[in-house]
């Protein structure tokens, strides 16, 4: 798991860059939180979820405050990146803490592109996307395997299905979904064959097969 660092960019404490260099854990207490990154979350939010709070104690090389802090900013899919950094010592042992987020985007228009309107609006309804919630990469998965179950459904076994996301213009951390749709042809069955069977006739067989066809055949 990723734990707390220095920051370089903000101090160049010798006694803050060697914190982690000690041979034995040395206890220190959190004196004071800040988030970077935030764009449109609550810096106290994102403190709340990480844990972590002003006045707790960690003994430093060994503690594994920081990386439970981290996974369970993970855990809430809110933020792309997560790093948590110590940038002051003060006297007394005491840390200051940087949590710098990168959040992840809201959505907040999808549609669909290459297919008539009324496969657009079957499609809204199973893609199971909800405008004005974040983002997450398995989100668009979800969405691409809808729309090709979808077309499968339908015959449309070859399917080219890609997404594309844009930002959204005057939008604070937005983005749109656009999928790209290529039905190409349907996939016809060119004929049926049984083996091992003796009981029942093909014939029969093939008429259970609802919605299953053989190409038809014109001989002369």
């Amino acid at each position: 798991w990723a734990t707390a660092q220095v920051d370089p960019n903000v101090s160049v404490d010798p006694a803050l860059q060697e914190i982690y260099n000690a041979k034995y854990p040395k206890e220190y207490t959190i004196d004071h939180i800040t988030v970077s990154g935030t764009k449109s979350f609550d810096p106290n939010l994102i403190i709340s979820i990480s844990g972590l709070a002003v006045g707790d104690k960690v003994s430093i090389p060994g503690t594994d405050a920081f990386s439970k802090a981290i996974e369970k900013l993970w855990r809430q899919s809110l933020v792309a990146d997560v790093q948590i950094y110590i940038t002051r010592l003060s006297e007394n042992n005491r840390i200051d803490l940087e949590l710098a987020i990168t959040e992840r985007p809201r959505l907040l228009n999808f549609s669909f592109v290459g297919v008539r309107k009324g496969e657009r609006d079957d499609l809204e309804s199973k893609v199971g996307l909800s405008k004005d919630r974040v983002l997450t990469e398995n989100m668009k998965l979800s969405a691409v395997e809808a729309i090709r179950k979808f077309y499968d459904e339908k015959g449309y076994r070859n399917a080219k299905i890609t997404v594309e996301e844009q930002l959204a213009q005057g939008s604070n951390n937005a983005v749109n979904l656009i999928f790209y749709i290529e039905k190409n042809n349907k996939v016809r069955v060119n004929s049926i064959n049984f083996t091992g069977n003796e009981q029942y006739s093909d014939l029969k067989l093939k008429k259970q097969m609802k919605g299953t066809k053989e190409m038809t055949r014109i001989t002369l």
